[in-house]
């Protein structure tokens, strides 16, 4: 069931926007949940390296090459699209990251098990700019907002299911982890092959319509556009400060003296918080002009964190995890869509894969800068924290607010030509509300 044209400057609910969306935007959806299922191989890859005799060090090192894989992934992947398509990015990714995913229990050299682990970290994040670029193709404009909000339900309720279900692996097989993970890459790749089709609209390789390749400025040109880099800038902040709840929180609160299990029920609170809210949240946050509801909730998460420098309260813990979890709700599905509205159809791909690779950076760096700020500061860090989420606003409001304030833009639209080998230099269109 699709929408009439006058309905496309509508902004809906959930509900509504499931209903009246693409049956292919609905298949998307149900992969990236599948595969997030099947997501849990990164987070128990250390303790599977460990179990197999590698020491903390080596299993560290193959950590570190797995992020590492992770953001090339991205990055290749957009390149994929250009030269594949959408779809058959997706179904040659999740192919890839099955076989290598699926092979891991049977390599015994550690050389080439790093090596296959980062091959394998690329491979599970290649399909990113794939389905992302095909989300922005088949939804107008006005409810990518709500869409990017229910992928990101997609991905938290599939890690959340995944966890526990590879918890349960655990106690048959520690191989059992990565062929369950393989297979839900398979079914993914499935759903890809059977689901999307091959001619729709927007999907066809960029690489072939030479009307837009012309117009291609890829990551170079896309990088000399210094507001986009600020925005960048922002992803990437954005990105640190979201993670030191899993760095030095836990830190934090056992030198308070609380147990593991608080911790456990305090992420549990944030994680279902995001599930059970933030489409409510979206329903109201997209009518804000973009550079308000992306400012806002990094202002949000910046207090939140701030908020934990005096961790001895029960009331002050929970109530900075809700504010910075408010924070992610608020402006978190405008920041993952925006990027889609600057770029010229042939480059959409790439302004979402720079987007990705900011945002699995500051995940990948946070980590070390948070353990480090927490040796050097103690609780005092988390006010660092907070300061680099107000830096993260001025750097998005300055990127966003800059392109246009209002509902209108305030350059030439993707559409327009624009000088050649410069970067488009687009406005965020900002539909009324129904």
């Amino acid at each position: 069931m699709t929408a009439s044209p006058q309905q496309d400057t509508e902004k809906w609910g959930a509900v509504r926007t499931w209903r009246h969306s693409p049956p292919t935007v609905r298949f998307l959806l149900l992969g990236v949940f599948v595969n997030q299922v099947g997501g849990f191989v990164q987070p128990f890859l250390v303790l599977y390296l460990v179990w197999r005799g590698f020491s903390a060090e080596q299993a560290g090192a193959a950590m570190t090459a797995y992020g590492a894989g992770t953001i090339a992934g991205v990055v290749f992947g957009a390149e994929l699209v250009r030269r594949l398509g959408p779809r058959r990015t997706i179904i040659f990714s999740m192919l890839c990251a099955a076989l290598l995913t699926g092979v891991l229990p049977m390599i015994g050299s550690y050389a080439a098990l790093v090596g296959t682990i980062a091959v394998s970290g690329a491979m599970v994040q290649a399909y990113r700019p794939a389905s992302m670029t095909l989300l922005t193709d088949l939804v107008p404009e006005a409810r990518q907002v709500m869409v990017f909000s229910m992928n990101r339900i997609a991905l938290n309720l599939g890690a959340t299911i995944g966890r526990l279900c590879a918890a349960g692996l655990v106690l048959l097989s520690w191989n059992l982890l990565f062929w369950v993970s393989a297979l839900t890459s398979l079914v993914y790749a499935l759903i890809a092959l059977v689901a999307v089709p091959k001619d729709a609209p927007g999907q066809a390789p960029a690489v072939k319509d030479t009307a837009r390749a012309g117009q291609r400025v890829g990551y170079l040109g896309i990088v000399r556009d210094v507001r986009f880099v600020l925005f960048l800038l922002a992803m990437f902040l954005s990105a640190a400060v979201f993670i030191q709840s899993f760095v030095v929180l836990p830190l934090s609160m056992r030198e308070a003296g609380y147990s593991a299990t608080s911790y456990t029920w305090l992420i549990s609170l944030s994680a279902g918080a995001i599930i059970a809210l933030e489409l409510l949240v979206t329903r109201v946050t997209q009518h804000w002009p973009a550079w308000v509801a992306v400012c806002t909730g990094l202002l949000l998460l910046g207090a939140g964190r701030a908020m934990y420098a005096a961790p001895d309260s029960v009331v002050l813990l929970v109530t900075a995890t809700l504010v910075g979890v408010l924070g992610s709700m608020v402006g978190g599905a405008t920041m993952w869509s925006y990027p889609a509205k600057l770029a010229r159809p042939a480059d959409k791909s790439h302004y979402l894969a720079l987007t990705q690779a900011a945002f699995g950076l500051g995940t990948a760096l946070g980590p070390a800068l948070g353990a480090f700020g927490w040796n050097a500061l103690g609780d005092g860090v988390w006010l660092l924290w907070g300061g680099l989420g107000l830096l993260a606003t001025l750097a998005a409001g300055t990127a966003m607010r800059a392109r246009g304030s209002g509902t209108t833009g305030s350059g030439p639209t993707a559409s327009e030509p624009a000088p050649e080998h410069a970067p488009p230099t687009s406005a965020t269109r900002e539909e009324k509300a129904q």
